[in-house]
Formats: C-alpha cells, sequence, structure tokens
C-alpha cells in the first residue's frame, strides 16, 4: 500500500524525511508554521503549505482542513518534526486519526509518560534509569530555597517555545539572585520551569538514540551518537552530532520505550555522569530530533521502513547503525562557533575536523539547492530586521 506524507514541519529533520521519501516515489505535502521552514523550497515537497500565524484555534483548524483536503483521494501518514506539530496532532488525534497513520502511540498515556517532564523520572525510575536530581517550582518559594546545589538547571517544561522566545532552552543560575530573576522571567512569559541538578563537566556526555518502533512493538532501525557542539553553546540543539554506536544508550533508551508500549519515532537523551559513569535521562522527544537526517540518509535510511510500517505494509528491520558518520548543519555551528571564539574557547583543529569525516549535510544535498537559497535569504532577511531594529531612535 502506498499513501502520499504530509510533513508537519520542514526545517532540518522534515526536510531529510521529504528527501528520504521523495527520492523513492513517495508523494510529500509540506506543511510549516514558520517562514523559517526552508525545507519548503526541496524539490521532493510537491505541494507545499505555509499556515499564517493566528490564534491557535484558528492555526489548528487550517492544518487540519488542509490534511483532510491531503487525504481526499485516500488515507495518509503524517509525520510531525516539532514538539508544536506533536502537540497539534494529540490536540486533534480522534480526527486526524481516522484520515492518517501517525508515528505516535495510539495511547495518550504512553506519549504523556515521556513528554510531561514531571512524570518522566517516574517513568525512568520503573526502569532502572536514573535522572539527575529534579524539583518541581510550582509551589511558593524561591528556587534556592530548594535543595540543590549551585550551580543548578532551571529549566521550561515547553523547551522548543522557550528557546524560540529566550533564545537559550535552558539557564544555568549560579546564586539566589541569579534563580529568583530567571525564574520570575520565565514565569511572566508564561512558562512552567522546574529546577535540575547540573551533571558536571556534560557538555560532551550528552548521548542521544533515535529509534522507529514498529506497529508490532519492535524497533525496525536506531542510531545512536553524541552532540559535538550545540547552539547556545553549552545547552542548545546539536549544530555538530556523531554516531557513535554504544550498546548501553540504545539498551537503555529501547528499555525506557519499551516501557510504556511505545510507537513510532522517538528520540531519547542522555548524559553519562563523569562522577560515577553513570547514564542519567535528560528527556524523550516523541519525535524527529534536529539531526535526523543522519538516520535518513545514504549511510543509513530509516525513512522507507518506517514509511512501510506506517502504511501497513510488511517492513524489514534495519540493523542498529554502527558506522561513524558526522551530521553538520553548518549555518547553525558557524554562529556557535563565533560565539565560542568571542568567548576565547575554540581549538580551530576542532572545529575543522567534523567536516574531513564522512558526514550528512543537515541543508546542501546535491540536486536539491532550493532549501540551502530559501535558508540564506530568511537568514539575510532577519539580520536586516535585527539591524534595521538596531538603529530605530528610542
Amino acid at each position: 500500500m502506498t499513501r502520499p506524507t504530509v510533513i508537519l514541519g520542514l526545517q532540518p529533520a522534515g526536510l531529510a524525511l521529504a528527501r528520504s521519501l521523495g527520492r523513492r516515489g513517495v508523494h510529500v505535502t509540506g506543511i510549516a508554521l514558520e517562514r523559517a521552514d526552508f525545507g519548503l523550497r526541496s524539490r521532493y515537497v510537491q505541494e507545499r503549505a505555509l499556515v499564517p500565524s493566528g490564534n491557535a484555534a484558528t492555526v489548528d483548524r487550517t492544518v487540519l482542513d488542509a490534511l483532510h483536503r491531503a487525504a481526499e483521494d485516500g488515507p495518509l501518514v503524517v509525520v510531525p518534526e516539532r514538539d508544536a506539530h506533536v502537540e497539534l496532532l494529540l490536540r486533534h488525534w480522534d480526527e486526524v486519526n481516522v484520515i492518517a497513520a501517525i508515528p505516535l502511540p495510539s495511547a495518550p498515556a504512553a506519549a504523556a509518560a515521556l513528554r510531561d517532564k514531571a512524570l518522566l523520572p517516574e517513568t525512568a525510575a520503573r526502569v532502572g534509569l536514573a535522572v539527575p536530581r529534579t524539583v518541581p517550582l510550582d509551589v511558593a518559594g524561591a528556587p534556592g530555597e530548594f535543595a540543590l546545589p549551585y550551580p543548578f538547571l532551571l529549566k521550561p517544561f515547553d523547551s522548543e517555545r522557550y528557546a524560540a522566545v529566550f533564545s537559550e532552552k535552558v539557564v544555568v543560575v549560579g546564586d539566589a539572585e541569579a534563580a529568583t530573576a530567571a525564574r520570575k522571567r520565565g514565569e511572566e512569559a508564561g512558562f512552567r520551569l522546574f529546577a535540575q541538578e547540573l551533571v558536571p563537566n556534560s557538555t560532551d556526555r550528552i548521548q542521544s538514540l533515535f529509534t522507529y518502533i514498529g506497529s508490532a512493538g519492535e524497533p525496525l532501525g536506531s542510531v545512536a551518537g553524541r552532540k559535538v557542539r550545540q547552539g547556545p553553546p553549552g545547552f542548545g540543539a546539536s549544530t555538530i552530532f556523531a554516531a557513535e554506536h554504544d550498546e548501553e544508550v540504545l539498551d537503555a533508551g529501547l528499555r525506557l520505550l519499551r516501557s510504556v508500549d511505545y510507537r513510532g519515532f522517538a528520540h531519547v537523551e542522555v548524559v553519562r555522569d563523569p562522577r560515577d559513569g553513570e547514564l542519567k535521562l535528560l528527556e524523550v522527544n516523541t519525535r524527529l530530533p534536529v539531526w535526523a537526517g543522519l538516520a535518513l540518509s545514504r549511510f543509513y535510511d530509516l525513512g522507507p521502513v518506517a514509511y512501510a510500517d506506517l502504511c501497513g505494509d510488511e517492513a524489514r528491520a534495519l540493523p542498529p547503525f554502527t558506522q561513524r558518520v558526522t551530521w553538520t548543519y553548518l549555518a547553525k555551528d558557524a554562529v556557535t562557533v563565533a560565539r565560542e571564539a568571542f568567548r576565547g574557547r575554540i581549538d580551530p583543529r576542532a572545529v575543522i575536523r567534523p567536516y574531513g569525516q564522512p558526514r550528512v549535510p543537515a541543508v546542501r544535498a546535491a540536486g536539491d539547492y532550493g532549501p540551502a537559497l530559501a535558508l540564506v535569504r530568511w537568514a539575510a532577511g532577519r539580520a536586516v530586521t535585527k539591524l534595521t531594529a538596531g538603529r530605530r531612535p528610542s
């Protein structure tokens, strides 16, 4: 059975999936909620729509109407790229599930056990997976009153939206004054926060598992690896990611997903604590990670396998990926390197080394130049807007 595929979100991960499926003749429709979704310009996206900004109900209805139009000739596969897209589908699960196969578990509790950061420590504990010490902040009192040593992290429950507002996913607080100010800033902007122990010297110890769990409950492909650089530096999204097979990471991630009877795409992020060598769970994303292109490439392509399973066909499982390949997001990596250079913390050899290895570019691809040109145009327009705003008289 073949089904048209709708991808919600066309930044690096959505673009990689569009290319993976489009190269095999799958009809791909792209729906974007942001102008920054440069993947809409890919030649593998045969139909495209940019949803105008507006209130949540209007945006949801526009997306749902587009899905119904796409399904007029038969059922779809619908894949969300980012958290906002996952949340939209979950809000309207009953309506979308009638017309589409979605790479998410059909039981809401399975997704909630992993996506809700308040529930995640309990879910992890049931399978013997440690979590950095975590304290909720939805009670009266300043962060300093909670028994966490400084420095610790203030983290939002909605990290994707928080990053869009504040250009950072997490705040490192070194004293009570900084903690109080960061908490106030976040809560005044409408974010729920929690405090979490800072695992020392952990920047280069953050590891991940990306997998697809098929309809029968077994993994149909998996890639494990490590963040090499991230933006913003220290606590951000990967700008360089290296595939590095690790059986312990693979086992821990799959054990966690099986514990909630998970189905679909999942990204499990852990850190290896240098104090005891133990893996500790940081978060679970019930979607593609930004570096998913590494697993949707000429080296290892999970796209057709997941697609076959979602279409109800027999899918032949891939063994876990074991090659040493690097994923590079040059546009964002250049910004990260510039920031680190400004702080005097860059080793030129470390900057260049990932680009000399077998790699998967996040945006550039032979014969599909539209996304790269769209990214350049968008970045240039954003830079002009910022410069113009900075010159306006106060």
